[in-house]
């Protein structure tokens, strides 16, 4: 999910969690616009991205301007090598030649108007997703996907779940820890919206591994999106890099599973 559309839907959230009828406009300041920063190097093949955007204020369009200029660079701290990153269109990086691998630790420097952004994380080692079923009766009339996979015992693990249904990527994702479920066979609910997933639709599953700084950025981000009804006013959550941005760095893994819903 774009880190503006966290904004907008944690204060919508409250104002149509009311019972009162009443539209109210709330007063929301309009702050200078942030600078949002969000990439990812994976164990899938590349190129990665990295997007480079500006928030707006609440009530204006939600048309994210695209920021170009910035010199944009990831290094494989693990393997000292660097790839410096080509706008390949308006606030969007790709990488040339770095390979995201398991273990590696990675860092993201941004240079743009005389400031510098960074962050660092390193990738886990791969989670494999077994399987993927569904779960027609927990909640009334909605289709739920069912994630099967062996969480190792080994090392911590942090997780995100992301569901593509006939192509298109849900913007509702999941976030999960092992700390009470470490070394087990893991069976896990994803939660959608209703009507999200019918029956004959296509539904892909990824089961992506992070390290903690992203799961930090990810976790709290889904509570300010999705659970969170006492907040007062607009909150985005906190960034993993340095600089003073909006957004984050991951180093991750993937494992997908699609599944026809019969």
């Amino acid at each position: 999910m774009k880190i503006q559309t966290l904004i907008k839907v944690s204060v919508l959230f409250i104002l149509f969690s009311s019972s009162c009828q009443k539209v109210i406009t709330p007063p929301l300041s309009n702050g200078a616009p942030q600078l949002v920063i969000e990439g990812a190097v994976s164990d899938t093949t590349g190129p990665y991205y990295v997007n480079i955007s500006k928030t707006v204020s609440f009530y204006a369009d939600s048309i994210y301007p695209n920021v170009s200029g910035a010199s944009v660079t990831i290094t494989d701290q693990t393997a000292d090598i660097s790839d410096m990153l080509t706008e390949t269109s308006a606030g969007v990086y790709a990488t040339h030649s770095i390979i995201g691998t398991p273990g590696h630790t990675y860092q993201l420097q941004v240079e743009l108007n005389g400031k510098s952004y960074t962050a660092v994380s390193t990738m886990p080692l791969p989670v494999a997703l077994d399987s993927i079923s569904f779960d027609y009766t927990s909640i009334k009339n909605m289709i739920q996907p069912v994630v099967h996979y062996q969480d190792p015992a080994a090392f911590v693990n942090y997780y995100k779940y992301n569901i593509t249904v006939n192509g298109v990527k849900l913007r509702r994702f999941q976030t999960d820890e092992d700390l009470l479920m470490n070394g087990k066979y893991i069976h896990t609910d994803l939660v959608t919206d209703t009507g999200a997933i019918k029956k004959n639709d296509l539904v892909l599953v990824n089961l992506v591994g992070v390290d903690k700084g992203a799961y930090n950025f990810l976790q709290e981000a889904e509570s300010i999106a999705f659970y969170n009804d006492q907040l007062a006013t607009p909150a985005t959550p906190e960034s993993n890099i340095s600089g003073g941005c909006v957004g984050y760095f991951s180093a991750q893994t993937v494992s997908s599973k699609s599944r026809i819903v019969k």
